[in-house]
């Protein structure tokens, strides 16, 4: 299941940086031994991953976009690794920079904080997370 990040009240320059790249959804990781996030900590990372967001506007076929950001968070909410991006839809140089974005502003809103030590047992280190950035689920 995909969840859905709540809007939130931003600054009018916050909220069109948001509009022009899309939305940012969670979605749990599905792989044996990884935990999932609770509700509350997905969207404490979507709201952190937004207000982060900056994407130029103007990109042709940005409504067709669509990008996938996959990583793994140790403890104090730190990125663990490289973050994996897929793209899909669009032209490719709109593909290029909506994951370039997208990648910039995981990485400005890392560490991501107040996880939920429940999430982490003596096996797992670390959580994985799935950020799905879809500029099509807005109004452009």
């Amino acid at each position: 299941m995909t969840n859905h990040c709540p809007r939130f009240a931003l600054s009018l320059l916050m909220a069109l940086g948001i509009m022009l790249a899309g939305s940012v959804l969670a979605e749990p990781a599905k792989a044996a031994g990884v935990h999932q996030l609770g509700r509350a900590a997905e969207d404490s990372i979507c709201e952190k991953v937004a207000e982060n967001w900056n994407l130029v506007p103007g990109l042709p076929g940005i409504k067709n976009v669509h990008v996938r950001v996959r990583l793994r968070l140790d403890r104090t909410g730190q990125i663990v690794g490289e973050p994996y991006l897929t793209t899909r839809g669009g032209p490719k140089q709109t593909q290029i920079a909506a994951a370039a974005s997208a990648l910039r502003a995981v990485l400005r809103a890392a560490p991501f904080k107040n996880l939920p030590q429940t999430q982490f047992d003596n096996e797992t280190s670390s959580v994985e997370v799935i950020l799905n950035f879809t500029p099509s689920d807005m109004a452009l």
